[in-house]
């Protein structure tokens, strides 16, 4: 009988935190941060425990809140701070109620509080992770689509119109060439190595090109084509030798790239020539590099790369950077 009466001080404990969380102060907007947040908490708890609480709520039901607050642009460690907080508010109350119950019942609502902050915690990040790479897939198609565009010379303006994305009046327009890394020559990585290698190009070119460039890349090159405008010269924007060298060393492969620029309407112009020069030099056997296309009139495949003052990868067995592909 002792035992079944601890058992039910303990619910009654579990229950009346639960409703602590759930019920905030007189005052606070019911759709405010806090409130929503030690809700939330009070539905792990629930959900954690079933055999105390009539309804439990399901885990998916806790990360819909999450994947509200990403697409409204409320920062993770903003929420996260919040959860802290109605902890701090559960544990606080818990120590109120030391007094009235027992030792094993403040213990029991402790575990029971910590294991619910592990849940919302791990359902918000994964919301806030899986959001945040929906978002950016979305934008690399529409990113995608418009190059293409570009790319043709049709359709641009609709496109621009659909992506919401910005189009310039004249671009950078960079051939790239990236040569196979070590590890997709190994028998049976050769795929998995390449999409690493590509994903390494995309990101190390992401923070000196900005959000505003964009690239059709596979895992042997293709085109990049930076914005030149009012927008892009107040913080400027460009592929230039050093840029390339720090793709190049992100790749852990050195990259060729041929580069010219010109408004918009000669895109589809410009990059088969800066394309044909590619071709040319990787022929030639040139040194990695970048290599400006000066004047369109004049035959340039003998122009020497522009380098920078580091030395630049030569070889996929010499990586600038010890990462794995």
């Amino acid at each position: 009988m002792a035992g079944t009466q601890a058992g039910s001080g303990t619910k009654t404990l579990r229950t009346k935190l639960v409703e602590h969380l759930r019920y905030p102060a007189r005052g606070v907007p019911p759709g405010d941060l806090a409130t929503i947040t030690r809700s939330c908490l009070a539905d792990a708890m629930e959900a954690l425990d079933p055999g105390t609480f009539a309804a439990p709520p399901e885990p998916a039901e806790i990360a819909g809140t999450a994947i509200h607050w990403a697409r409204e642009g409320i920062a993770l460690e903003t929420v996260l701070g919040a959860y802290h907080d109605g902890i701090r508010t559960g544990l606080e109350f818990l120590a109120a109620q030391a007094g009235d119950a027992g030792s094993d019942q403040v213990v029991a609502g402790a575990g029971l509080i910590v294991r619910a902050l592990e849940m919302v915690t791990v359902a918000a990040s994964t919301a806030y992770v899986e959001e945040h790479r929906l978002v950016a897939k979305e934008h690399q198609t529409a990113a995608q689509t418009l190059v293409s565009a570009l790319l043709s010379g049709h359709g641009v303006a609709q496109l621009a119109r659909q992506t919401g994305i910005s189009v310039a009046p004249t671009y950078q327009v960079v051939a790239v060439s990236i040569p196979p890394h070590s590890d997709e020559l190994r028998p049976g990585g050769g795929a998995t190595a390449g999409r690493r290698k590509l994903r390494r190009v995309q990101a190390a070119l992401a923070k000196p090109l900005g959000s505003r460039a964009l690239s059709l890349l596979s895992t042997e090159g293709g085109t990049v084509l930076v914005p030149i405008d009012d927008v892009s010269a107040l913080t400027p924007l460009a592929m230039t030798a050093e840029v390339l060298e720090v793709v190049s060393e992100a790749a852990e492969v050195p990259l060729t790239a041929t580069i010219t620029a010109g408004v918009r309407c000669r895109i589809p112009e410009l990059v088969g020539r800066v394309h044909d020069l590619l071709g040319r030099i990787r022929a030639a056997n040139r040194p990695p590099g970048l290599y400006p296309m000066a004047d369109l009139g004049e035959s340039i495949g003998c122009d020497t790369p522009q380098r920078a003052g580091g030395a630049v990868v030569t070889s996929s067995n010499k990586h600038g950077i010890g990462r794995p592909a």
